[in-house]
C-alpha cells in the first residue's frame, strides 16, 4: 500500500515490528499540520516515517472497512 493511497479513516493493521506499537492493532488513520499518522503508546506515529523510497508503508496493511465491522 502507498502512502499517496492512505485517507484520513482508513484502518490499517499493524505488524509486530513497531516498539511503539503492538502488532495486531487495528487503528484509524488521522491527520494535522504533520500529516496522517495513527496513535501509538508515545502518541502519533506519522506514516511518512513508515516509507520507502518508492512510498511504500512498510509494516503497515489497510484493512477492509467490512472487516473492521
Amino acid at each position: 500500500m502507498n502512502i499517496r493511497d492512505v485517507k484520513v479513516g482508513d484502518k490499517l493493521l499493524t505488524d509486530s515490528g513497531f516498539t511503539c506499537l503492538r502488532g495486531g492493532q487495528v487503528l484509524p488513520v488521522l491527520k494535522d499540520d504533520g500529516g496522517h499518522f495513527i496513535t501509538c503508546d508515545e502518541g502519533k506515529h506519522y506514516l511518512d516515517g513508515q516509507a520507502d523510497g518508492d512510498g511504500n508503508l512498510i509494516g503497515l496493511t489497510k484493512v477492509a472497512e467490512e472487516v473492521c465491522q
